[in-house]
């Protein structure tokens, strides 16, 4: 569980910014604007990680779910550690929570075969344990971590697990600030 420490938490070839988050306040709750051209494509809208962890279904726009292959916005779900969304993608189940505990992430990888991978400009961790990959990713802080939970639809092919799961965290980063 080192790595998850050490090793998700840095973003690959992008400094981190050293300013503190942004208080919560009726302009923080809504959407970034964007200016709207036909010649530029559309931004994503971005929100605190604390927003999208009680909101994980807003993590994908329909940019990203039509991008992905996606058909619908997502079912959110109650956790024992808050909101999730699940979709299914390339028969694969996925579902995403955006504010999981470094806890979860040690229960989750002990027994699992555990590599560092990329995920969008982040490092994050994955392991894989009886068809099923989780992986989990530090934005801002290692206590509070983005995780992906992917398991194949029976008679799937288990190889495009962790690849599923891996695209729906880096898009769902993308809409973090």
């Amino acid at each position: 569980m080192s790595l998850l420490s050490a090793g998700c938490s840095s973003e690959q070839g992008t400094p981190r910014s050293s300013s503190p988050r942004p208080t919560s306040s009726a302009s923080s709750s809504a959407p970034a604007a964007t200016p709207s051209s036909p010649s530029a494509p559309a931004q994503p809208s971005k929100y605190t990680q604390t927003q999208l962890a009680s909101r994980p279904c807003d993590a994908l726009d329909e940019r990203d779910l039509a991008a992905l292959g996606i058909s619908g916005r997502g079912t959110q779900e109650s956790g024992k550690h808050g909101p999730t969304c699940h979709w299914k993608l390339a028969g694969q189940n996925v579902s995403i929570a955006l504010d999981l505990p470094l806890s979860y992430a040690k229960t989750m990888t002990k027994n699992g075969q555990v590599t560092q991978v990329p995920v969008g400009q982040h490092k994050a961790i994955q392991a894989e344990f009886q068809g099923i990959c989780f992986i989990f990713v530090a934005v801002d802080d290692v206590d509070r971590l983005v995780g992906t939970t992917t398991i194949p639809e029976p008679g799937e092919p288990q190889d495009k697990t962790c690849p599923v799961g891996a695209s729906i965290a880096a898009t769902a980063l993308t809409h973090i600030r």
